[in-house]
């Protein structure tokens, strides 16, 4: 799909809200078309939508498809937290834009947003793993000020990673970035 007014324009059409329970079944009906027909559903079960809003995002923009002129459809999300148990560390557990609308900035915007919330939280840290298989995510986040940690891995996919991180075959990179004054 192509946006007539370019990416600035999508852009500035993007609202970015807290999500709510009721998001569950719009986001697990597309969260594995969204990674590309990875099983990703299971990431993403209603709790984290429940107990994890207030330092999560959705990203919306009004619906083309719909009737309704002020109908929005989420494009993108962020569910993440602050650690509880790790003090000043803010971990991004699943996030993705739907395909037809990613490199218009939207991805970015919301990772942005996101990292300055957890900032004025007090992290000074932000973290994801990622499978390091994922080269676009890894890619993206590499762009964001991401460094994968590099003390125990070896290279898998061209990757710093963790082999075996996640059990029998669940390789992961883990990516870090600082947030705050240096």
């Amino acid at each position: 799909m192509t946006d007539p007014a370019g990416p600035a324009g999508a852009l500035a059409r993007i609202v970015f809200r807290r999500p709510e329970e009721a998001d569950h079944r719009r986001l697990v009906d597309r969260v594995d078309h969204w990674f590309g027909g990875r099983s990703t559903r299971p990431l993403l079960g209603r709790f984290w939508l429940m107990h994890f809003a207030s330092t999560s995002l959705v990203g919306e923009t009004l619906d083309p498809r719909s009737a309704d002129p002020r109908s929005r459809r989420i494009v993108a999300f962020l569910v993440g937290f602050a650690s509880p148990d790790r003090a000043g560390e803010a971990v991004i557990h699943l996030a993705a834009v739907a395909p037809e609308w990613r490199r218009r900035g939207f991805g970015t915007a919301m990772h942005d947003r996101w990292l300055a919330e957890m900032e004025e939280r007090g992290a000074r840290r932000a973290i994801v793993v990622v499978p390091p298989d994922e080269r676009v995510a890894v890619l993206f986040y590499r762009s964001l000020g991401f460094e994968p940690e590099i003390a125990g891995t070896r290279p898998l996919w061209g990757v710093p990673a963790f082999a075996d991180y996640e059990g029998d075959g669940g390789d992961r990179a883990i990516l870090t970035r600082p947030l705050g004054p240096p």
